[in-house]
């Protein structure tokens, strides 16, 4: 029996405040891994999706012209070669993306390309539209966000298991993005986290159903959806020792963000980075403060949680 066609539903969805739209031929594996990575919404910029479009297709991909710019990309499984011309990419021999701040096109050859291509073609898409991705965990309340950033094992997963216990709501845990107008905004669909540690800080979640985990052994505990669309209020540094200057903000909104590909998303993130150093609260934090901030900065939590 041929495999059904499929559905528009599985072949146009929201990302932030876009709408994807797959071509006919994307192969049904393709469909799924992407919508399940970048299928998540902005609330409140729903009315306005079809305003700005990412089409994602199959085919060759553009000849290489000699004026591009050969640069060397960290992914999380390793790295890849970028091809960049202005707002064309060549990723990895695998995508070819056109950048614009209403269209951007997703070219991907019959070969497929693996997630963290993916991941990087819509990262950049994202940006083209001014939208600033953060490694950083954010926490919602009545007030807004706050995003908790820093190293890794600087204590984020600690902090979300912590702060979630007692009733807020995590809408990332890594994946955090911030809009054009200041609303942020979580691409994670899940908390990861060990045994061990939510044994110490949510040891309500170890029974029940057989955990999900991932390739690392954490258990997966389902995030909620952003029910509103929120403005971030603060960023809270773990393992930042010191007052943090303006120059000192701009260094770490870079170390969480990094540094665009294409032409648009460096113009539209280099404006970001002005006005979230300016507008936001920026801060140190301990492990044991954020308990106390976090209500002073939010006041009361959400009541759309589930745990």
């Amino acid at each position: 029996m041929a495999d059904a066609p499929p559905t528009p539903e599985q072949t146009a969805w929201p990302s932030l405040d876009a709408l994807v739209n797959c071509a006919p031929d994307v192969p049904p594996t393709w469909l799924d891994a992407l919508r399940y990575d970048w299928g998540l919404g902005c609330p409140a910029q729903q009315s306005a999706a079809a305003a700005r479009r990412i089409e994602v297709q199959v085919g060759p991909l553009p000849p290489l012209p000699s004026g591009a710019v050969t640069r060397e990309v960290a992914l999380p499984d390793g790295a890849a070669q970028a091809q960049v011309l202005g707002d064309e990419l060549w990723l990895g021999g695998r995508l070819h993306v056109r950048l614009g701040a209403r269209l951007s096109v997703l070219t991907c050859g019959p070969q497929g390309a693996g997630r963290d291509l993916w991941a990087l073609a819509f990262t950049e898409a994202h940006r083209a539209a001014g939208w600033v991705p953060l490694h950083a965990a954010l926490i919602a309340g009545q007030g807004g966000v706050v995003a908790v950033t820093g190293p890794s094992g600087a204590g984020k997963t600690t902090a979300c298991l912590r702060l979630r216990a007692a009733g807020w709501t995590v809408l990332a845990e890594d994946r955090a993005w911030i809009g054009p107008g200041g609303q942020a905004a979580g691409l994670d669909r899940t908390l990861r986290a060990l045994d061990d540690s939510l044994a110490l800080f949510a040891p309500e979640w170890l029974g029940g159903a057989p955990a999900h985990r991932d390739g690392r052994g954490k258990r997966l505990l389902p995030l909620a959806a952003p029910p509103v669309s929120l403005p971030l209020t603060a960023v809270l540094l773990l393992g930042h020792a010191g007052a943090l200057g303006p120059a000192d903000r701009v260094r770490e909104f870079w170390q969480a963000t990094g540094v665009p590909l294409g032409a648009a998303g460096q113009q539209a993130v280099s404006a970001a980075a002005q006005r979230l150093v300016q507008t936001v609260l920026w801060r140190p934090a301990g492990r044991e403060e954020l308990l106390s901030l976090v209500p002073e900065l939010l006041g009361a939590p959400l009541h759309t949680d589930s745990a």
